[in-house]
């Protein structure tokens, strides 16, 4: 009875672990093709990509198949059956200090001096870092209203 046990926690994990192998070594699976997209999902035996430029759409589903094959190699058993394609826009990481105008150079925000009603309201935040950041997101609305 043990072994039994034993043997379907060991396919119940070596199951689910293709899918973490997939997401870790995702940018050695794809190659050079990496930089221009993402996995959005795994659904069952169905693989979801986010593609960052319209125009690699159709050059990716051209080459479904041999992605495909790829894919299952380097995973070691035929998992993924089938690809999807849906154009998404990369993630871009903003930092709170700068505001990215349209010449693309960081500007550093100038002190604004936020409103006796805005100020009442951040004091009664106790998380020092929600504070700080609704600081910088009010600021940031200040400022591109002066902008205007």
């Amino acid at each position: 009875m043990a072994t039994s046990v034993k043997n379907i926690l060991h396919v119940f994990f070596q199951e689910q672990n293709w899918k973490l192998t997939l997401l870790t070594e995702w940018p050695t699976i794809a190659g050079t093709l990496h930089d221009k997209m993402r996995i959005e999902k795994i659904a069952e035996d169905t693989l979801f990509i986010g593609v960052y430029q319209s125009s690699w759409l159709q050059e990716l589903y051209l080459l479904s198949h041999v992605l495909k094959k790829s894919i299952n190699d380097h995973l070691g058993g035929p998992y993924i059956k089938q690809l999807r394609f849906k154009h998404v826009t990369p993630t871009v990481f903003k930092t709170h200090d700068a505001v990215k105008t349209p010449s693309t150079k960081a500007v550093t925000l100038q002190p604004i001096c936020l409103s006796h009603k805005e100020q009442y309201a951040l004091t009664k935040i106790k998380d020092e870092e929600l504070k700080q950041a609704l600081h910088n997101f009010l600021s940031r609305c200040h400022y591109q209203k002066v902008s205007q």
